[in-house]
């Protein structure tokens, strides 16, 4: 067996010591002079440089070594031996808004236009490409009476469905504005009407969704709502509460109104070398041929602002206990945007199995047909925590230890995938103790629910459990540290 060099236990260098010693010992013996006896001496001195040479070359030798594996290798090293795997660090990316924007039909939002937050400081949001907001692909739109044709039918096409009302000689715009919205009965709409002036509102019941409307020449716009995505100016992710992203910053004639009111897609910063030796482990599976490791690890590479993904099946003939068609595979998702989720799954899922959820995506098949792509977005589970902790007298608790626990409580708790429980000795208080000094006993209770608005009514032990299509998610409010003793 090797004592130096690539070893089975891995790479193991000779250090200056020991190679000054075996320098020493082979002039020994072919001098037959012992060259150990005058530190000091010109000798001495001249092996000592070249020895650290050697010793250099050696340290080189394990960088070179080291920088071949994606779970030892740093920069751009780290960057070359990913791409064995085919993966590639993630750039740098902004967040993204769709933002209902209220125009005149066919106005054309430019590429560079503006929009700015209501917060303070502000922040800015820029439209990444040019997009036209027409009644083509409208989420609401107003819409009122161009010309009064007596005995004329009045019509309203939504998604191809035809609505139709022939007006009466005597009927004023907004007796027939009225009467043409009593017509319209759809559940993927809300209709209501305005009477000053008369104009019916139809607006998709999804914020999210975009649907077609076309209009008989008697009828026009008054405006037409759309979904228009604008990019936050910085990279990184932007969170901002709903309705925040109001104010026009380049004036663009016939934009009139901007609000934001759907789920944004997370943007990042450029990954650093702890992320991407993590995310090599998930999207590794990119080549496997096992389906649901490969449906997991495209959603990871490919679709931006994902969170947490879990990938399930049902193989069997029947419907399983969690509701699966047979045959059947069901993405449980957080975050990421719908279209290009839908289009991982279509990508990698096998001929023959259908897809499973509540969402459903359009995609275009193989001879350009649509095809419809189901997945489920996760019930979220809210978590609070009371972290009760006792002093060890023989260690000193760091000033910032709060911090230090919420930290590692959040950070833990990011990294839960949708259907894994909460096992808080397990997941929590061992990294505690492992990380954080002066700490001779944990006691970690939780209360869970999944309104968003409840409370905790009395903190308990416990495993939390979690069904498959619900993700446990907590935040530093939810987090309390007591100090006992």
């Amino acid at each position: 067996m090797q004592d130096y060099g690539i070893t089975p236990k891995g790479v193991v260098i000779k250090r200056l010591d020991e190679i000054i010693s075996e320098i020493h010992d082979d002039l020994t013996e072919g001098w037959g002079v012992n060259t150990r006896l005058n530190p000091k001496s010109y000798l001495n001195v001249q092996l000592t440089a070249f020895a650290d040479k050697i010793a250099e070359l050696w340290e080189l030798g394990e960088q070179i070594y080291h920088s071949k594996y994606p779970f030892s290798a740093e920069g751009m090293s780290l960057d070359n031996a990913v791409q064995y795997g085919m993966i590639s660090r993630e750039g740098a990316k902004p967040t993204y808004y769709p933002i209902h924007c209220t125009c005149v039909d066919g106005t054309v939002i430019p590429k560079g236009a503006m929009l700015k937050s209501d917060t303070n400081p502000s922040l800015n949001f820029i439209a990444p490409n040019d997009t036209e907001v027409t009644r083509s692909a409208f989420n609401s739109a107003r819409i009122r009476v161009a010309a009064r044709t007596p005995s004329s039918a009045y019509t309203v096409a939504l998604d191809g469905i035809l609505y139709n009302y022939t007006a009466q000689e005597e009927e004023t715009e907004a007796d027939i504005i009225n009467n043409l919205a009593r017509k319209i009965k759809s559940a993927e709409f809300v209709i209501t009407t305005e009477a000053d002036p008369p104009v019916i509102v139809v607006s998709s019941s999804d914020k999210k969704e975009s649907h077609e409307l076309i209009l008989s020449g008697n009828l026009t716009t008054v405006s037409v709502t759309g979904l228009v995505t604008f990019a936050s100016e910085y990279n990184g992710e932007i969170s901002l509460p709903d309705n925040t992203i109001t104010q026009i910053a380049t004036a663009v004639p016939g934009f009139l109104s901007a609000v934001n009111q759907v789920p944004y897609i997370a943007g990042r910063l450029l990954q650093d070398d702890a992320g991407l030796r993590k995310s090599y482990a998930d999207k590794i599976y990119h080549m496997s041929n096992r389906m649901l490791e490969s449906i997991r690890s495209a959603i990871l590479q490919n679709v931006q602002g994902v969170k947490s993904v879990a990938v399930y099946q049902n193989d069997t003939n029947l419907v399983d206990a969690f509701g699966r068609w047979p045959h059947c595979v069901e993405v449980v998702i957080d975050g990421g945007g719908d279209l290009e989720i839908a289009q991982q799954i279509w990508n990698r899922k096998t001929d023959g199995i259908q897809t499973f959820g509540s969402t459903e995506v359009a995609v275009t098949g193989d001879e350009g047909e649509p095809v419809i792509i189901r997945f489920n977005r996760p019930e979220f589970v809210f978590v609070w925590y009371q972290i009760t902790v006792s002093l060890n007298r023989l260690e000193v608790l760091p000033p910032n230890y709060v911090e230090a626990i919420t930290d590692i409580v959040t950070e833990e708790m990011f990294k839960i995938a949708p259907g894994k429980p909460i096992i808080p000795q397990k997941m929590i208080d061992s990294k505690i103790y492992a990380t954080v000094p002066g700490i001779a006993f944990i006691e970690t209770k939780t209360f869970y629910t999944t309104n968003n608005a409840d409370t905790p009514e009395e903190y308990l032990n416990g495993v939390i459990p979690i069904s498959p299509r619900q993700r446990a998610v907590t935040d530093e409010s939810r987090i309390e540290v007591l100090l006992d003793g």
